[in-house]
C-alpha cells in the first residue's frame, strides 16, 4: 500500500497541536489559576491517593548492658518458678523490657533479716554499695537516713511520684527536709480495724450491720464503740461476772488505734526532720486515759490467769467478746469461725478521724551514685513496677471478697483505708529499739496508769531517737 505522506504529516502537526495546548494548560494549574473547563463534569472525578509519610520511631533507651541489683533479705536463688498466669505474664514483661532497654535487673538476697541493716549502711559508706536499690523493713530507715546516705529520689527525672502507682503514705513519710528519700508502689495491705460478732450483738439486742452504719454516715466514734461494748458485756447466768464481754483486744493493736484515732503519734518529727517522742502530747494521753477506761468500767475482757500472751484471739474465735481491734490478715484466723463477723476502721476519737495504721517496707537508693547512673537505675525501676500489661483494670479488691464474710467490709471498709484522711504510717517503727508495748503492756495489766506508762519510757526511748537522729554520745 501506497504510504499518503501529507496525511501523516497533518496528522502529527494536530497532535503536536493538542499536546501543546494540554501543556498549557497544566502550567496555569501548577501558578494557581484554574483552568475553565470545556464541558460541564458529569460525575466527581476520584481523589489521588495521599502518600502517608512514615512516622520516625524514636529509639528505646539503652542502658548499655548495665546490670541493676534490688537488694532485700529474703530472695531465693533460682527464683521459684511462676504459679500463675498473672506471674507468667510479669515475668514475659520483665524479661521484655531487660531487652528492648538493654540491661539486665535482678533481685538479690544481701544479708539476713538480723544483718540487713548494718550491711547496707558499711556498704554504702564504704563507696561500695552492695545493690543499686535496697528494699528496706521501716526499722532499718532511721540510721541511713540521718547519716546522709540515701539518695534524693525527687531529683531524679525518671521518678514522678505524682503517679498513681507510687504510694503516696510512704512518700509522705519519708520526705524531709523538702526531699524524698524513700519510695514504695501499689496500695499497702489492709491493716488495722476493729471486728466484730454479729451473733452477739444480735442477742444483745443491736442490729449486727450498726458499727456499718455508723461508718457510712461518719458516727462511727470512740463514744459509739463504747456504748456497744457496754451493751454486749453481759452477765447471762446472773453470777456477778460477765459471760460475754465487749471487747477484748492485743493491747499494741488497740491502744494503738486510739492514739492514732485522735491525731496523735508515739514518735513525732520536728520541722528539722529529727525524731521525738510525742508520748506525752496531750491528745495522747487522751487517748491513753479512754483506753484504759474500757478496762475500768468492766468492758475489756481481763487476761485469764495462766494463759498465753495471745489469749484473746481465742476469745474472739469462741465467741467470749463482741469485739477486737485487730489487723485485718486475723480473717485467716476466723476462717472457721461458727459465727458470722463483719470489719471496720477503728473509730475518731474527739481530736481525730476514723484511722488505720500502716507498715510497709521502704524502696531506698544509694547516695553515693553518680548522676547519670541513678537516672538510668531509676529509668529500670520505673518500668520493673510497672503494672503487668493487661492487668491495668484489675481490681484490687477482688481478692478479699472470698476471705470475708459480707461485702460491705470489702466495699466499705477497705476502700476507706486508702483515703489521705484514714490512713497513717507510724514513724515509731522507723526507731530501732522501741515498741508499742514498752507504753502499753503496764495498761492492759492494769500495774500503771496512762502518764505513768509515758513517764516510764522517757529514759529509754531518749537513747534510741538519739540514736536514729545521729546524736554522738
Amino acid at each position: 500500500m501506497k504510504l499518503n505522506w501529507k496525511k501523516l504529516i497533518g496528522f502529527l502537526f494536530a497532535v503536536a497541536l493538542v499536546m501543546t495546548t494540554l501543556a498549557a494548560c497544566g502550567k496555569e494549574s501548577d501558578n494557581g489559576a484554574d483552568p475553565e473547563p470545556t464541558t460541564a463534569p458529569t460525575e466527581a472525578a476520584a481523589p489521588e491517593e495521599e502518600v502517608a509519610t512514615p512516622t520516625p520511631t524514636e529509639a528505646p533507651v539503652d542502658l548499655g548492658g548495665m546490670e541493676v541489683v534490688i537488694g532485700d533479705w529474703w530472695t531465693v536463688d533460682p527464683p521459684a518458678a511462676p504459679q500463675t498466669q498473672r506471674e507468667e505474664d510479669t515475668l514475659a514483661y520483665r524479661e521484655e523490657i531487660q531487652k528492648k532497654h538493654n540491661f539486665v535487673l535482678k533481685r538479690q538476697n544481701i544479708a539476713s533479716w538480723m544483718e540487713y541493716q548494718e550491711v547496707v549502711v558499711t556498704s554504702i559508706m564504704a563507696g561500695d554499695p552492695l545493690a543499686d536499690v535496697f528494699v528496706m523493713d521501716q526499722k532499718f530507715i532511721a540510721a541511713p537516713l540521718q547519716q546522709g546516705l540515701l539518695y534524693p529520689l525527687d531529683t531524679l527525672e525518671n521518678f514522678n511520684f505524682d503517679e498513681e502507682k507510687w504510694n503516696p503514705q510512704v512518700r509522705d513519710m519519708m520526705t524531709f527536709a523538702d526531699h524524698t528519700y524513700g519510695m514504695a508502689t501499689g496500695k499497702m495491705e489492709p491493716r488495722l480495724g476493729v471486728f466484730w460478732n454479729k451473733r452477739l450483738f444480735e442477742e444483745a439486742g443491736l442490729d449486727p450491720e450498726l458499727p456499718y452504719d455508723l461508718q457510712a454516715k461518719g458516727e462511727w466514734t470512740w463514744e459509739a464503740l463504747e456504748e456497744i461494748a457496754k451493751q454486749t458485756t453481759r452477765d447471762i447466768n446472773n453470777d456477778g461476772t460477765p459471760d460475754v464481754y465487749g471487747i477484748s483486744s492485743f493491747s499494741k493493736d488497740f491502744f494503738r488505734g486510739a492514739v492514732f484515732s485522735n491525731d496523735a503519734q508515739f514518735i513525732g518529727v520536728d520541722e528539722n526532720g529529727k525524731f521525738y517522742n510525742a508520748t506525752g502530747e496531750p491528745n495522747f494521753l487522751e487517748a491513753l486515759n479512754w483506753g484504759y477506761s474500757l478496762y475500768e468500767k468492766g468492758y475489756h475482757m481481763p487476761q485469764p490467769e495462766d494463759s498465753n500472751w495471745d489469749w484473746f484471739i481465742s476469745t474472739f474465735v469462741e465467741g467470749k467478746v463482741a469485739m477486737q481491734c485487730a489487723e485485718q490478715y486475723k480473717v485467716n484466723t476466723w476462717r472457721d469461725m461458727e459465727d458470722d463477723w463483719g470489719f471496720v476502721i477503728f473509730p475518731k476519737g474527739p481530736k481525730g478521724e476514723m484511722m488505720t495504721v500502716f507498715t510497709e517496707n521502704i524502696v531506698v537508693m544509694p547516695v553515693n551514685l553518680e548522676k547519670e547512673e541513678a537516672e538510668k537505675v531509676a529509668f529500670a525501676y520505673n518500668l520493673y513496677t510497672e503494672t503487668t500489661p493487661g492487668y491495668e483494670d484489675e481490681d484490687w479488691k477482688t481478692p478479699y471478697y472470698a476471705v470475708f464474710r459480707d461485702a460491705r467490709a470489702v466495699e466499705e471498709t477497705l476502700p476507706l483505708f486508702y483515703e489521705p484522711d484514714h490512713g497513717t504510717i507510724s514513724y515509731l517503727s522507723l526507731i530501732a529499739g522501741i515498741d508499742y508495748g514498752d507504753v502499753t503492756y503496764d495498761l492492759d495489766a492494769g500495774a500503771l496508769t496512762g502518764a505513768e506508762s509515758v513517764e516510764k519510757v522517757q529514759g529509754l526511748w531518749q537513747s534510741f531517737i538519739d540514736e536514729a537522729n545521729g546524736v554522738e554520745e
